[in-house]
């Protein structure tokens, strides 16, 4: 259903053919947060490993494994060294457009802060949107505690993945020891890798082949986007869901500088029908300037109640550098 700039994902999906989407986990954080989906039971598609180190890389857990830079780093990782991660994944650039060509979508997971998840990912993500993917990097920035070294090799990162990418979804690692200020980090770290799936994890169940003109239309060239997260329930008021998560974006950004969005609602039995969902989405879209363009989906749960959880995903649509 298209409304005025509104698309409408996975309406009436039921046997339609899904898109192809391959997940790439990319240095040893990207390698780990994919091996916390398989944990977890996430199957988001075609999961490929890509790594500069070949030890990390023998234990990581994916469809397919890609060594990154055998005569560049000779299977040592790129210790910190961001040109050193970027020629790795040129040598490679011929074997990923090879593992990348058939994908529809192509999500690019890594931590930024290392050598191989910041020089590379932007190489995989440009990789996968020559080859004509949607290309989704979602990446995290290093805790303070890692110290100023990853903290300023991360900022590269971010920039270098709003360039290369069609959409860039780069999330703190501080923000989880705010909110959970006793969590361990072993246990940051893990609720980090769900935080960053799960608008993957939400997508993945809603869309069809129909839905890719859409996202395109949203996605493509959109940059470094602003993601939040918000809930609500029945007696709460459903619009509350959609304040809390337009409250909690990061980067925070007004909504009317914004161009693009995508919705992605989570809601129980007793929730919200699609009539009143649409009608949120209308209020978001509303408040964007004219010629604005959303896509927006729900995917339903049991286990939910009468709960609505959303995903919000922000873009100003700003032309790439």
């Amino acid at each position: 259903m298209t409304e005025g700039g509104i698309y409408r994902l996975g309406g009436g999906s039921e046997g339609r053919q899904r898109p192809t989407m391959t997940i790439v986990g990319c240095g040893g954080a990207g390698c780990n947060t994919l091996a916390r989906a398989a944990e977890c039971g996430m199957l988001l598609g075609t999961h490929i490993a890509a790594n500069t180190d070949a030890q990390h890389l023998l234990g990581a857990r994916a469809h397919r494994k890609v060594l990154l830079g055998r005569m560049t780093t000779y299977g040592r990782g790129a210790n910190a060294d961001i040109a050193l991660g970027e020629r790795a994944c040129e040598e490679a650039r011929a074997v990923l457009e090879d593992v990348l060509g058939d994908a529809d979508i192509v999500v690019v997971l890594s931590g930024l802060g290392g050598g191989t998840g910041t020089g590379a990912s932007p190489v995989i993500a440009d990789v996968a949107r020559r080859a004509g993917a949607i290309a989704l990097s979602m990446a995290t920035l290093p805790f303070t505690i890692e110290g100023s070294t990853r903290l300023a090799n991360a900022e590269v990162g971010r920039a270098m993945l709003a360039r290369r990418s069609d959409v860039s979804v780069v999330m703190p690692n501080d923000r989880l020891l705010e909110e959970e200020p006793t969590i361990g980090l072993l246990e940051a770290f893990r609720a980090a890798d769900e935080a960053l799936l799960e608008p993957v994890l939400l997508l993945r169940g809603m869309i069809t082949k129909e839905d890719l003109v859409a996202l395109r239309r949203v996605l493509k060239g959109a940059g470094a986007a602003h993601l939040g997260r918000g809930r609500s329930s029945r007696n709460a008021g459903w619009a509350g869901a959609l304040e809390a998560a337009l409250s909690a974006v990061y980067p925070p950004v007004p909504v009317r500088a914004c161009r693009r969005a995508m919705v992605l609602f989570k809601a129980g039995p007793r929730g919200p029908g699609d009539e009143q969902l649409v009608e949120l989405v209308r209020s978001l879209h509303l408040a964007m300037p004219p010629g604005a363009e959303t896509a927006w989906g729900v995917h339903r749960d049991v286990a939910l109640d009468d709960e609505l959880q959303v995903v919000v995903l922000l873009a100003t649509g700003a032309p790439k550098a």
